[in-house]
């Protein structure tokens, strides 16, 4: 029998957000190429302009990634069992990222040389996705985010398979005023330890700002935000600081009404981009970089690289990601090995949470083996 769940109420999407993942993932390429490529070596034969100035600080793109990661996450769960959950962001991570993988490490093993070389092994290894905790490099550095986005859903994921779909967004100020609170008192432990503080502090910006956005200010929740600001405010650099405030004030703005009810043309497809162009931008431009430019004409490089790798972006959001035939290809996979492992244990968490006296499962939902139509 096809049971069906309720539709949850969805949050009219904030075109806004979509315009911001993108300039969040230009500013990452900027970096890369214009700073850290040339800094760490990996791109050889320019050298550093005063550009520099600005592109050194385009990596904080990615902690404002974190924080629209934060931002969106409660709409992500909303009226979700587990198994929708989890099959949802493994078809969102996984195949774009497979793909990506296999396209970049074809590229450096006729460009990598020694520095960006690979092995099939590690190639293997990488298509887990956490091939750090299993004693390999990333085939591409940028992949280290990747790492604290599985770390973020996998604790959300935790909360819903405790059937606390419903209670994300009231935890999240509460997580922020923990991680703020252990910051002040021992930055070292915060910033060592997963889900006390670092990066995770902009999860949770993000996440309380949404709240916001749904339900209101309250006390609570402002104080989670100012938590979480305080958590991330790096102190002992006046322009990080002042940068890493502007990021706040950024995402604050999509509060206001007028400004979440812009139509921005293009802001789907720019949305859209983000995930392939931040998976294949990076080793794919230093090595393109390396092979072709030169002092006298790396100003001519430079676009024609970022045209490049904006178009095999294009080319893997629309043949992996949006192509019908092959989403449904990927969401069958994923569901019958991701989801049927999480409907197993989904079972058996609801039968333990029945045999708890005052515990509650909610019947309303389909149970997580079950096949469900949305």
């Amino acid at each position: 029998m096809r049971e069906t769940s309720p539709p949850a109420a969805p949050r009219r999407r904030v075109e806004v957000v979509d315009y911001l993942r993108f300039v969040a993932a230009l500013s990452v390429v900027a970096f890369h190429y214009l700073y850290n490529g040339i800094k760490n070596g990996k791109v050889q034969g320019i050298t550093h302009e005063p550009v520099i100035a600005l592109a050194q600080y385009g990596y904080l793109g990615v902690n404002l990634f974190f924080m629209i990661s934060g931002f969106v996450i409660t709409q992500s769960v909303r009226g979700k069992t587990a198994r929708q959950f989890a099959v949802g962001r493994a078809l969102r991570l996984y195949p774009a990222f497979w793909i990506a993988v296999l396209i970049t490490s074809g590229f450096a093993l006729v460009l990598g040389g020694e520095r960006m070389g690979v092995d099939p092994y590690q190639v293997l290894v990488n298509l887990t996705m956490i091939p750090t905790l299993l004693g390999q490099p990333f085939v591409d550095g940028v992949y280290w985010t990747l790492l604290y986005e599985l770390s973020f859903y996998a604790a959300v994921f935790l909360l819903v398979l405790l059937r606390q779909n419903d209670r994300v967004a009231a935890l999240m100020p509460g997580w922020a005023i923990v991680m703020g609170v252990v910051s002040q008192l021992d930055p070292h432990l915060a910033a060592n330890t997963p889900f006390l503080g670092g990066y995770f502090g902009y999860f949770a910006a993000g996440a309380v700002i949404a709240a916001i956005a749904d339900s209101g200010w309250s006390l609570y929740r402002a104080a989670g935000l100012v938590a979480a600001y305080v958590t991330v405010l790096p102190y002992h650099d006046p322009v990080l600081s002042a940068l890493t405030t502007v990021l706040f004030a950024v995402m604050l703005v999509t509060l206001v009404p007028a400004v979440r009810g812009w139509r921005l043309p293009g802001s789907a497809t720019a949305g859209a981009l983000t995930y392939p162009l931040y998976l294949v931008h990076a080793h794919i431009g230093y090595m393109l970089l390396t092979r072709f430019a030169t002092e006298e004409n790396k100003w001519i490089v430079y676009p024609v690289t970022v045209a490049f790798v904006l178009s095999l972006a294009y080319l893997l959001h629309v043949t992996v990601e949006k192509n019908p035939r092959t989403r449904r290809f990927w969401k069958r996979l994923l569901d019958g090995t991701v989801g049927a492992l999480t409907g197993l244990v989904q079972s058996a968490i609801d039968l333990v949470l029945s045999r708890i006296p005052g515990g509650r499962v909610d019947d309303s939902r389909p149970a997580d083996g079950a096949t469900v139509t949305r």
